[in-house]
């Protein structure tokens, strides 16, 4: 008996300082956010995640961006949207005066000469994103008369000129080069990759390129209201806001900085993010699995503490084929037209739709969002087709010569078995599709074994074109997607995001007339040519864009959602 009032009491103790932790949590101005994974790095150039991107928002700074509830650009840094000249190939910038590094040095054009040559600069580890900055930027010039004033010069008439510089993160230039080592290089010298590569200069990118610079807290320095204090690998990312901050001032929902502290958990499945919910440990997601959030729905308790809401976004999920592999440890099974669009007609994007996504996704039939004015509403959706499929296989040469229900073809002399390596981040959701995608195309003697893995080795053998085909998806934006990053020819041969090996010299005009353009019209056509272009050839099958799911901690004001990314303001969360 007194063993089992013992025990009894044991429990109740730790449910009652389970709920006292909780009920302590609640009252303090901290938001708990959920992430599936950890960004690839907080690097000011080299990382591409949209983990990154979103951690940024608060940490980093732009001269101008989008505004997320207009969709119209807005000046950040500037006193104003960069004026141009009659020809529209110069635009005169003037950065606000009041603007100070962590240091307390103010921020001046300086450092946007800086940043600017580090993101052209070919020694730079930034491959994916280069050219879509040194395709359009000739040069940034400084006033002479005034040290916030500065001008940039375009290539030629360009589409994004106007906004490009606002997808540079600004660095301080004294932070990063006091010994002044890029003063003396010219713009030209670093777009035409003439200047002497010295060992000092070799040896200062050796060091700026170091994965520290986007790991190491005490080296992730911006502008932004907050900064990152910790870093537990795989488990969280603390951002804790600044002390007299320079934008402290002008109130915004983008320089508010209400928590005291932004906690990024990562929690890669969704189950425990749904218990975390259950218990109130999380303030906001959206990155929740959808059965999860609809059961919580379903919930009273969970109605009462939390905001929520599907809704659409900017985005698509994709599988990406292989077109160039190295023939040596990623076969040739993607090189034909016919056989990447039989895998098109072999995935059942309905059912996953209906039966993983429960109806919360849209389907796309090209690389620009349904939600924009140049997507191409002519091109049709590719159904579940096994039939046709078979057809164009065997019309490939893929044929099942020795009966194991295994299509199979002679390639450079040998017999070769039509079994691919099929990539993807691992997550219960993505292996759930992955397995659905794999006995499908198995009705057509494909086989595909699954390798799930994390996000860093997936990214990296992506960039490396060492993959066969990989379920995988892109974060867009209501902002134009300059298509130089994913489909031009020389994102395939420098390492950017071309991971699949697609376009011609043909397709290359296309992108080039889209973006060399201020005439809408042909600016529009341009993508829509494009689209077919892309829909024809089939490097990627396109799936469908996932609905965000939405939940927010009622103990919060300002629980705003948002169609465009990040599609909650953490910042402006405010404490009732």
């Amino acid at each position: 008996m007194t063993q089992k009032i013992i025990l009894l009491f044991t429990i109740c103790f730790f449910l009652s300082c389970s709920e006292n932790d909780n009920s302590k949590r609640l009252k303090q101005n901290t938001v708990v956010a959920h992430m599936l994974s950890e960004p690839d790095g907080l690097h000011p150039f080299n990382n591409n995640s949209v983990m990154r991107s979103e951690i940024f928002a608060y940490t980093q700074r732009t001269l101008l961006q989008l505004d997320i509830e207009t969709l119209e650009y807005i000046p950040t840094l500037l006193k104003e949207l960069p004026s141009s000249s009659e020809d529209n190939k110069t635009f005169y910038f003037e950065l606000k005066e009041n603007i100070k590094w962590d240091d307390g040095s103010t921020l001046t054009a300086k450092d946007v000469v800086f940043s600017t040559k580090i993101m052209l600069c070919h020694l730079t580890n930034n491959a994916q994103i280069r050219p879509v900055y040194s395709s359009v930027i000739k040069s940034v010039d400084l006033d002479p008369d005034n040290p916030f004033k500065f001008s940039m010069t375009a290539q030629d008439i360009k589409w994004t000129a106007k906004t490009i510089m606002g997808g540079i993160y600004i660095q301080q230039k004294n932070h990063w080069d006091p010994q002044g080592i890029f003063d003396n290089i010219t713009f030209d010298q670093i777009l035409n990759k003439s200047f002497e590569e010295t060992q000092q200069i070799a040896n200062w990118f050796n060091n700026f390129n170091d994965a520290k610079n986007g790991f190491e807290v005490k080296n992730l320095k911006g502008l932004g209201p907050y900064e990152v204090s910790e870093w537990e690998t795989e488990q969280y990312i603390i951002l804790r806001k600044k002390k007299d901050w320079w934008g402290s001032n002008e109130k915004s929902i983008y320089n508010n900085s209400f928590p005291e502290k932004i906690i990024y958990r990562v929690i890669k499945e969704s189950a425990s993010a749904y218990l975390a919910l259950k218990k109130q440990d999380l303030d906001v997601t959206t990155n929740l699995g959808t059965l999860d959030l609809m059961k919580l729905q379903e919930r009273d308790y969970f109605n009462k503490n939390y905001d929520s809401d599907f809704k659409d976004r900017y985005g698509i999920s994709y599988i990406g084929l292989n077109m160039k592999p190295d023939g040596t440890n990623h076969k040739p099974f993607f090189v034909d037209k016919k056989v990447r669009r039989a895998f098109a007609h072999l995935i059942p994007v309905n059912e996953i739709i209906d039966f993983v996504m429960f109806g919360h996704a849209t389907r796309q039939a090209a690389n620009i969002s349904p939600l924009k004015k140049t997507y191409n509403d002519t091109l049709k959706l590719i159904e579940l087709d096994i039939n046709k499929a078979n057809k164009l296989l065997d019309e490939a040469g893929w044929i099942d010569t020795d009966g194991d229900n295994i299509r199979d073809k002679i390639i450079n002399g040998v017999k070769t078995p039509f079994k691919f390596k099929f990539s993807y981040m691992q997550s219960p959701t993505s292996t759930e599709i992955v397995l659905i995608m794999k006995e499908s195309l198995y009705k057509a003697g494909i086989v595909a074994e699954p390798a799930g893995m994390d996000f860093n080795l997936f990214y990296k053998n992506a960039a490396d074109h060492k993959f066969d085909a990989m379920l995988a998806g892109w974060g867009s934006s209501a902002a134009y997607s300059n298509p130089m990053q994913l489909w031009h020819t020389t994102s395939w041969v420098n390492k950017g995001s071309n991971f699949c090996g697609f376009g011609d010299a043909e397709s290359d005009a296309l992108i080039e007339e889209a973006n060399n353009t201020l005439d809408y019209e042909t600016h529009r056509n341009a993508l829509l040519k494009l689209q077919a272009r892309i829909y024809e050839d089939q490097p990627y099958v396109f799936l469908y864009c996932s609905k965000r799911k939405f939940a927010i901690h009622k103990r919060f004001n300002n629980r705003d959602m948002f169609f465009e990314r990040p599609g909650v303001l953490l910042n402006n969360l405010e404490l009732n």
